[in-house]
């Protein structure tokens, strides 16, 4: 019972950490191949492009994932869940309920466009790990022919999420693995940044968006180990906290001469304010010296037993 109860009290605090990097990763911005909308506390929202376009001057080859992709569409045993796992898993077998998301994708409300994918990675309490969903275009990555429509809401089987009952897994495992399912051909780096998005932002907010991105990127390359995007990642890295301290020099800059001249205002305005406090007190000190107190004697300090005779 005792050690139930511990496992029970570690899986939630597993849990609790993986929806602190949610929080903190869902509003990062600036990636080539996917963006992210925070929903809540228990969910994210992922959307992928759906093929890698070459960019100009620059073979594809060179972001290609040298392992051989998977063909779309992918069998439904293949990428889903299926019911009886489900139920076995949801523990509510005799209700005939599995591991639905909140909210079913034909209610999916997020606008997305016909070169995305949409997914939603959620934590949710009452299962205890994160699923993931797809929310949009179901029949390019699953053949779903002769299924019906509520298995168009059921979790996808993905390594990530097998395991995280054996091994220490983390959003940004989830993000690689979706990105390398769905981008048609996968590429090498799923975290590829666009530094052009930074380099368009305003000065405050490109020193805010550089620094969180940099964090994200040295959590990749310490928690993830050696995978085969570990090389781009920290190129990748070094460019953006290049930009993150070259924004952040020059937002100082402009920032120094501002301060500069609130600090020579500062003391002008106190000595403007210190004329009218010292005319105000001045009455009630004149005053005091007028009429002074019995026993009084100049030059003589009084203490409690002369003013209050005791």
């Amino acid at each position: 019972m005792a050690a139930a109860t511990e496992r029970e009290k570690a899986e939630k605090k597993r849990l609790q950490a993986f929806l602190g990097e949610i929080l903190r990763v869902g509003a990062i911005k600036g990636f080539q191949y996917f963006t992210l909308y925070l929903r809540g506390r228990e969910e994210l929202l992922c959307s992928i492009i759906n093929e890698l376009k070459p960019e100009a001057g620059v073979p594809l080859s060179t972001h290609i994932c040298t392992e051989k992709s998977s063909d779309l569409p992918l069998n439904k045993s293949s990428l889903m869940l299926s019911i009886g796992t489900q139920q076995r898993l949801s523990g509510l077998a005799h209700m005939n309920i599995g591991l639905p998301p909140a909210s079913p994708s034909d209610k999916e409300i997020t606008p997305v466009s016909s070169d995305q994918t949409l997914f939603l990675i959620a934590g949710y309490a009452r299962y205890n790990c994160p699923y993931v969903w797809i929310r949009s275009h179901h029949h390019r990555l699953v053949n779903l022919t002769h299924a019906s429509s509520a298995d168009k809401d059921n979790p996808l089987k993905l390594n990530a999420t097998n395991n995280w009952g054996r091994e220490e897994v983390h959003l940004w495992d989830i993000l690689a693995e979706l990105v390398h399912l769905c981008t048609v051909p996968a590429p090498r780096n799923p975290f590829a940044v666009d530094l052009v998005y930074f380099q368009q932002l305003p000065l405050a907010d490109q020193v805010t968006s550089t620094g969180a991105m940099v964090w994200l990127l040295q959590q990749v390359l310490k928690r993830s180990g050696n995978k085969e995007y570990t090389g781009k990642v920290f190129e990748d890295l070094h460019d953006v906290t290049k930009l993150h301290f070259h924004s952040l020099q020059q937002w100082a800059r402009e920032k120094m001469p501002q301060q500069q001249q609130q600090q020579q205002r500062a003391p002008g305005q106190q000595q403007q304010r210190a004329p009218g406090q010292q005319q105000q007190r001045a009455p009630g000190q004149q005053q005091q010296q007028r009429a002074p107190g019995p026993g009084y004697r100049p030059g003589v300090q009084r203490g409690p037993t002369a003013v209050y005779g005791y």
